[in-house]
Parts: C-alpha cells; sequence; structure tokens
C-alpha cells in the first residue's frame, strides 16, 4: 500500500511537469509573446499583437477572422478584400452615461511561403479602462481563428 502511495505521487509529480511545460510552450506562443502595449491611462493605450498563421488561405482566413471579432461583440465597419484590412469597433459607456468606441484594427496579409500574418491594434481612450491579460486572451482567440477549419 505504501508503494502504491509514492508511485501515485510520483506519476502525479510527472502529470504535473508535463502539464506546467506544455502550459509554459503555450504562453510563449507568437501572439502573446508579440503582445505589447503603448500609452498610459490618461493619454490612452494601445494594444498590439501579430502572428503567422501557416497553411491557410488568404480569403478564407480573412473572414475567419472577421467572424471571430464579430463573435465577441465588436461591430465590423468595414473589410477590405483587396488589402486584408478590418476596422472594428468596441463600444464603452462612459461613467456618466456618455458612449464612445475603443477601435480595432486588424490587418491580414499573406505571406510568400503560404498561409497569413494577423496583426492587430486595439486602441482605448484615456480614462478608459481594461484587463491587459483579457485583452490580450481576445486578440490571441481572433489570431487563432485565421486558422479554424469553416
Amino acid at each position: 500500500m505504501k508503494h502504491a502511495r509514492v508511485l501515485c505521487a510520483a506519476v502525479l509529480a510527472i502529470l504535473a511537469t508535463t502539464s506546467y511545460a506544455a502550459g509554459t510552450q503555450d504562453a510563449s506562443a507568437p501572439c502573446e509573446r508579440n503582445f505589447t502595449v503603448d500609452g498610459s491611462f490618461g493619454s490612452g493605450r494601445v494594444y498590439a499583437t501579430d502572428a503567422d498563421v501557416p497553411g491557410v488561405a488568404y480569403l478564407p482566413a480573412l473572414y475567419r477572422v472577421r467572424d471571430s471579432i464579430q463573435a465577441q461583440g465588436l461591430d465590423i465597419v468595414a473589410v477590405q478584400e483587396k488589402n486584408g484590412y478590418i476596422r472594428a469597433a468596441n463600444p464603452v459607456k462612459g461613467g456618466e452615461g456618455g458612449t464612445a468606441n475603443a477601435p480595432l484594427r486588424v490587418r491580414v496579409t499573406p505571406l510568400e511561403t503560404g498561409g497569413v500574418n494577423v496583426s492587430l491594434n486595439f486602441t482605448i481612450a484615456g480614462g478608459q479602462m481594461t484587463r491587459k491579460k483579457a485583452v490580450m486572451e481576445n486578440m490571441c482567440k481572433i489570431v487563432a481563428a485565421a486558422a479554424a477549419a469553416g
């Protein structure tokens, strides 16, 4: 019985190490690695990232990205097939009932080696707040959507 507990503990330690290693690889995904934040609370912030998505065709990837943006509740303002540009707006309510838009600009660019690069910029005005991690996760979902089957 004692040997079974030791063996069980060893297996759990190996599984935890494997999960941790997989988690650190996920955290270093290109979208997350390339994520930046510029600006300040008073002046506003720009959140940006980009990542290559290999093995996908340009137009289907462009429209999967558009659909992912819509699924997150943003309003699509423009989609330009010719240059891969998507402009979207995130309606924001102000503290005194006013409204504003936090723009999201996306470019999906074909790569010479096949696949696409997805580049995103999300801007919030001075005095607006959001969680950095939530922005990064949602931006990376948009990038991942370029590769999704559909």
